[in-house]
């Protein structure tokens, strides 16, 4: 099993990143980036993801802003004592951190994987950034559309609405109770797979207020349908039928508006990437990797 280095914190200017950059195995192919979703941090990448692509591919894992070991955004307070602050941020200006690591880091062209936000993340980077990006792989995520869709109690899941007492300490058996809900009627985690994963995550990192603002960061994104359009690099969909939080049809969106884009479905799934679904993600995702860089 490839092991995850300690992440460095490479400081930006305008943000701080958290991230860690594993070496190939066998060196020769192009640096793969996996950029993760809601609340979601670096580490939580499955292990055989890593193992499969590493052998032959740089692996540059990073916690997103407000999450992880990465730079927290407090709300900016102007005008009228009672208005509510600004926005702090939005995807394009996450986009702009995966760009400026990039950077930092002298990569100059990369494959891209971002699952559920860090998939509408990545679009924006194959959309405004393609002379960088030899492949895009969206992992149970959406085709352009600004609205979050998900069901109210499945919106809470994902950090939306959280009581006050959860701004202080994590509640383990509420979150995987939550976690749950996003299921599908397959390919489902054990109540075991899930604590575990999100005792893990609020160990290394325990951000309720970031996640909150990640949330609003999407909902205050732009509808990007048409920016999709500009996406010129070899692009697979991977989505599952039972996607609780972003159907079928928003996959099959980005699909119809991308040049060069492929739909892989997985019957039954839902957001989650768990262990039972894990091969079925790593197939094609593998697949789809080797395909571009051999047509360069």
């Amino acid at each position: 099993m490839t092991a995850i280095p300690a992440f460095s914190v490479a400081d930006l200017g305008h943000v701080a990143i958290a991230h860690a950059l594993l070496p190939a195995t066998r060196p020769g192919g192009l640096p793969v980036v996996f950029v993760h979703g809601l609340s979601m941090q670096g580490p939580e990448w499955p292990a055989a993801f890593l193992d499969e692509l590493g052998a032959d591919h740089p692996i540059l894992l990073l916690d997103n802003r407000d999450a992880g070991l990465s730079s927290a955004f407090g709300p900016v307070v102007l005008g009228e004592p009672d208005a509510p602050p600004p926005q702090a941020y939005d995807l394009f200006d996450m986009a702009r951190d995966v760009v400026a690591l990039l950077d930092r880091l002298g990569l100059d062209r990369v494959h891209l994987v971002g699952y559920s936000m860090g998939g509408r993340i990545t679009q924006i980077i194959a959309a405004t950034e393609p002379a960088r990006v030899a492949s895009l792989t969206c992992l149970s995520s959406t085709g352009g559309r600004r609205q979050v869709e998900a069901k109210a109690d499945v919106r809470d899941a994902l950090g939306a609405a959280r009581a006050e007492r959860l701004l202080h300490a994590p509640d383990i058996e509420l979150f995987v109770a939550q976690s749950r809900l996003l299921d599908g009627t397959a390919l489902q985690a054990s109540d075991d797979e899930h604590r575990r994963r999100i005792t893990q995550a609020v160990t290394r990192s325990y951000r309720p207020l970031g996640t909150g603002r990640q949330m609003a960061a999407i909902e205050s994104t732009m509808d990007r349908r048409e920016l999709l359009g500009r996406i010129t690099c070899p692009t697979l969909f991977i989505h599952g039928t039972a996607d609780p939080v972003v159907a079928l049809d928003r996959a099959r969106e980005g699909v119809e508006r991308i040049a060069n884009a492929r739909l892989h479905i997985i019957d039954g799934l839902g957001h989650l990437i768990t262990e039972a679904a894990t091969p079925l993600f790593l197939a094609p995702l593998s697949a789809h990797i080797r395909a571009a860089e051999a047509t360069g």
